[in-house]
This record gives C-alpha cells, structure tokens and sequence, in this order.
C-alpha cells in the first residue's frame, strides 16, 4: 500500500517537473523565433518611455514619442519626424 501511494507521489512530481522543464523550453523556442526588432524604426524602442511627450511627424501625421522622433529645427519651431523617409518626404 505504501509502496503504491508513494509511486503516485513520485509520478506527479515528476510530471509536474517534466511541465515545467518543457514550459520553458517553448518559451524559449517562442522567444528565439521571434524577431528582434518590432519597432517600425530600426534601432529605436517599441515601448515609449513613461513621462514622454507625443509629437506629431510633420509629414504623415503619426504621433510618436518624443525620443524616437527626429527633431529638425527651424526659426519658427521644430518639426519632428517620425522616420528618415518622412523627413525626406517633407524636404522634397
């Protein structure tokens, strides 16, 4: 009898490790599959830093943060830009 209730024991450890084990194993795979880079901006953040202002891209319109805008200043004001290609955009 005790031999039987302690197999059961040893069983369900072992299954809850084997979970475990296996649960980090996709997590891993999950995480090594996926790109790097998900911002639309390469090298820059997806997630805005708390306490940032948004600013508007002078040329399409997309508010942003505004440490992954690109500044460009005039004598009026600055105009921020949300990538290199709406800057050029602008400038054209």
């Amino acid at each position: 009898m005790i031999k039987a209730l302690l197999g059961i024991l040893v069983s369900i450890l072992a299954v809850t490790f084997l979970r475990a084990v296996m649960g980090l194993l996709v997590k891993g795979a999950k995480e090594a599959l996926q790109p790097e880079e998900t911002a639309t901006t390469a090298g820059r953040s997806a997630a805005p830093e708390s306490g940032t202002r948004l600013r508007k891209c002078g040329a399409c319109g997309t508010f942003a943060p505004e440490t992954r805008m690109l500044r460009h200043s005039t004598r009026e004001a600055d105009v921020f830009y949300c990538s290199k290609e709406c800057e050029k955009q602008a400038k054209a």
